[in-house]
């Protein structure tokens, strides 16, 4: 009977273990999914960059480009989505270079040719070294920090820990938590996450520092009521805009489009 037991035991364990090991790698590709194949660069677009590496705090490697403006009035840390990599992302060059910034597009560690493996702790240290690099590089020059889904969360934390001038968030969440709720309502998968991306507490301390947060309803990856959560829970001065499209859309780039005023106006105090 003991013996039986045990075996129940051990096979229970088994079980536990292998559960917990397909959570975690569940939670993970939910998390990341990284690419090291480069789409395209800012020479596509006629621009002129460089190629540049920094080391984290833990002495990973991270890869990116520096792109600079002609006569720059500010400089923008771009921090990127879950997927893909910086090579996905070149098109918004153009974008920074037209309004007077120099712009630092980086790749998180496991993505593209920075070395390492993604989490959040190792994502955090990738941010604080990115905006380093860009303040040496920028000189006197402001730094805006940019995140979208995913950047979002590190775009804050780089907030809450480095001089930022000003925050602009697109399609963020308050929280892994609240996303999981949102994402698997029937499933309590809220309340075994090892990640936690708790930008509404941390946007909550963030008083003083300019911020812009935009969001489509439309967005059919980060709940638009998450991004209005994060949005109210930061401390202010705020702005909250709708954009147009789908979650990679970005109207308020676009002349006329939602969100093209208030971006232009939050981003007008930078002056050449």
């Amino acid at each position: 009977m003991k013996k039986v037991f045990l075996s129940v035991l051990f096979l229970l364990a088994v079980a536990a273990a292998a559960g917990w090991i397909y959570l975690r790698r569940f939670e993970y590709h939910q998390l990341y999914a990284p690419s090291s194949d480069i789409a395209a660069t800012p020479a596509q677009f006629r621009l002129r960059y460089q190629d540049v590496q920094f080391s984290a705090a833990d002495g990973t490697p991270i890869t990116g480009w520096w792109i600079p403006a002609n006569r720059p009035r500010g400089t923008v840390v771009y921090c990127s989505g879950n997927a893909g990599n910086i090579g996905d992302r070149a098109y918004l060059a153009p974008e920074f270079f037209k309004r007077g910034f120099n712009l630092l597009l980086w790749d998180y560690r496991g993505y593209g040719a920075s070395g390492g493996r993604p989490s959040e702790r190792g994502i955090y240290q990738d941010a604080l070294a990115a905006f380093d690099a860009a303040k040496a590089m920028s000189g006197n020059l402001p730094v805006v920090v940019y995140g979208h889904s995913l950047g979002a969360a590190v775009a804050v934390q780089i907030a809450c820990e480095r001089p930022a001038a000003a925050l602009v968030v697109q399609s963020g969440f308050a929280s892994a938590a609240d996303i999981a709720r949102r994402w698997y309502p029937r499933i309590p998968l809220h309340r075994v996450l090892s990640v936690s991306y708790d930008s509404a507490a941390k946007a909550a301390t963030l008083d003083g520092l300019p911020k812009l947060f935009g969001h489509s309803l439309s967005d059919e990856v980060i709940p638009f009521q998450s991004g209005r959560i994060l949005h109210a829970a930061a401390a202010d001065p705020k702005t909250f805009v709708l954009l147009a499209g789908g979650h990679n859309d970005n109207s308020w780039f676009e002349p006329g489009a939602p969100g093209h005023a208030e971006l232009e106006a939050f981003l007008a105090p930078f002056g050449r």
